[in-house]
C-alpha cells in the first residue's frame, strides 16, 4: 500500500526532477494508463531517456551531416563531440534498458 503514497514536497522543491517525475506518475496512474505509482515513475523516466537519446541522435545527424570543414582545429572538435555523442546514446541505451527491466518487474510484482 505504501508504494501508492506521493511524498509531499516542501515549498520550492516543486519544480526539482524528482517532483516533475512524481507529477508525470500520478497523472498516469490517475489516467489508468500505469497499474501501480512504481510503474508510472519507470514509465516517466523512460519516456524522458528516450527524448534525451532522440535530442543525442538529432545533433549526431546534424554533426555528421557538416563533413570536413578544413579547419584543422574545428574539425578535431567536431570529431570528439561526434565521439562524445555516441559515448552518451551508448549510456542512455544502457539506461533504456535498466529502465524496461524496471517496468516489467513493477508491472510484474510477485
Amino acid at each position: 500500500m505504501s508504494e501508492g503514497i506521493v511524498p509531499l514536497r516542501r515549498s520550492g522543491e516543486e519544480r526539482s526532477p524528482i517532483a516533475r517525475v512524481d507529477i508525470a506518475a500520478v497523472e498516469l496512474l490517475v489516467s489508468g494508463e500505469a497499474i501501480s505509482l512504481q510503474t508510472a515513475r519507470a514509465e516517466v523516466i523512460l519516456k524522458d531517456l528516450r527524448a534525451q537519446r532522440d535530442q543525442l541522435s538529432t545533433l549526431l545527424a546534424d554533426l555528421r551531416a557538416r563533413g570536413l570543414t578544413g579547419d584543422a582545429q574545428i574539425d578535431e572538435v567536431n570529431a570528439s563531440l561526434i565521439s562524445a555523442i555516441n559515448q552518451g546514446i551508448v549510456q542512455i541505451d544502457l539506461f533504456i534498458a535498466q529502465a524496461r527491466v524496471l517496468v516489467r518487474e513493477a508491472s510484474n510484482p510477485t
